[in-house]
């Protein structure tokens, strides 16, 4: 971006904003394209990034073609820019996108107050013409400030005969908690495993809970966006529970690392699953860190079933289906009616129908 003409202080204010603003787009156009699950150019990226201005003033309009970049204001053509031989040119890009925010907070006065801030204002507009998973954060406090706020709690109780483990969310802490219970209860009869409601949390301590209770088999695998990006995961020889049979409970909101443990241990045969529907988040999402400060969670990458299975927008359908279920539903009813494709999702964490069902399920 161009300084414009002025003096002293202003010109002292304006250049270390307008220097991160050119930081933050060449981050923008190298990053994105290289990481997102699906095919981007740096065209696409920039494109998407600057009509994001209409956050900064809703009167501010980009349009595109085939070759032309044009930007609007109040219905009236403001800017006209021809586009970069070289779809992918990032250096060329980085200066379309200058002279269009410059060409934007000179005749926008709204635009050209959040100075600093403007960068953030486009990608959060961005960032939503992506997959639904991809979130935008203006600094890394936002970010650390968002995961601190996820309740990060385990629970273990013996249930009966059998020994209850519920799981919030995945934390550095989830094997070793896990580790400890099944230690302390070395008699039950049973594990119940609750991730009604667990929106996820760490992978990586998902596919190790999963390798507690599994032998020597897939958990899950990881695909992107490149041919040979297909990684495995896999269990080590040893069952701490020795073999006890287990249950697991799942709802609407069950959602991904806990969905990656669910299907593993489900298609594995370990467990069986009761509930609902699960959420459908399978997809992993890489940290970019802008020059600004700014932090962009891009989705990067899917995850999938032991048995090649996407688990993303789909979910993982249960054995034994308790969607709309009542509390006094006879349980040896809704064992015998299976699994059902037609399993919707609902939040099922204040019911108790499904410890009642795990209960009977680990009495036959």
């Amino acid at each position: 971006m161009r300084l414009k003409a002025g003096i002293g202080l202003l010109l002292l204010i304006a250049f270390p904003a307008l220097a991160a603003e050119e930081d933050n787009f060449a981050t923008l156009y190298l990053q994105v394209p290289a990481q997102y699950v699906r095919p981007m150019t740096t065209e696409d990226a920039a494109v998407n990034v600057l009509k994001g201005l209409t956050a900064a003033d809703a009167r501010l309009r980009v349009g595109d073609d085939a070759e032309r970049v044009s930007l609007y204001y109040h219905g009236r053509l403001l800017k006209i820019l021809r586009k970069p031989v070289n779809k992918d040119d990032i250096t060329a890009w980085v200066r379309l996108s200058g002279d269009m925010v410059d060409a934007a907070t000179e005749k926008s006065a709204a635009a050209s107050q959040h100075d600093f801030e403007l960068f953030d204002l486009m990608m959060s507009e961005a960032v939503k013409k992506l997959d639904g998973d991809s979130k935008y954060y203006a600094s890394a406090q936002d970010l650390e400030t968002e995961k601190a706020g996820l309740r990060r709690q385990f629970g273990s109780r013996m249930e009966g005969k059998d020994l209850y483990l519920k799981i919030v969310a995945f934390n550095n802490f989830t094997v070793e908690e896990i580790q400890r219970a099944v230690q302390e209860y070395p008699d039950s009869r049973g594990i119940i495993l609750d991730l009604r409601g667990c929106s996820g949390g760490m992978l990586g301590e998902a596919v190790k809970t999963a390798d507690l209770f599994l032998d020597e088999a897939i958990i899950t695998s990881v695909r992107g966006r490149a041919p040979d990006s297909l990684t495995y995961y896999t269990a080590h020889d040893g069952d701490i529970s020795g073999g006890r049979p287990m249950i697991v409970l799942v709802d609407g909101k069950t959602a991904s690392a806990a969905e990656v443990l669910a299907a593993a241990l489900q298609e594995q045969g370990r467990a069986k699953v009761v509930g609902t529907r699960t959420f459908g988040k399978g997809s992993i999402q890489n940290l970019i860190h802008f020059p600004g400060g700014g932090v962009l969670s891009l989705t990067s990458a899917y995850f999938y079933t032991p048995s090649g299975q996407a688990l993303h927008g789909k979910g993982i359908v249960p054995d034994i289906c308790t969607f709309e279920m009542p509390e006094n539903k006879n349980i040896a009813n809704l064992l015998a009616a299976g699994r059902t494709e037609e399993c919707l999702r609902e939040s099922r964490e204040d019911t108790e129908l499904e410890l009642k069902t795990a209960a009977q399920l680990l009495e036959l």
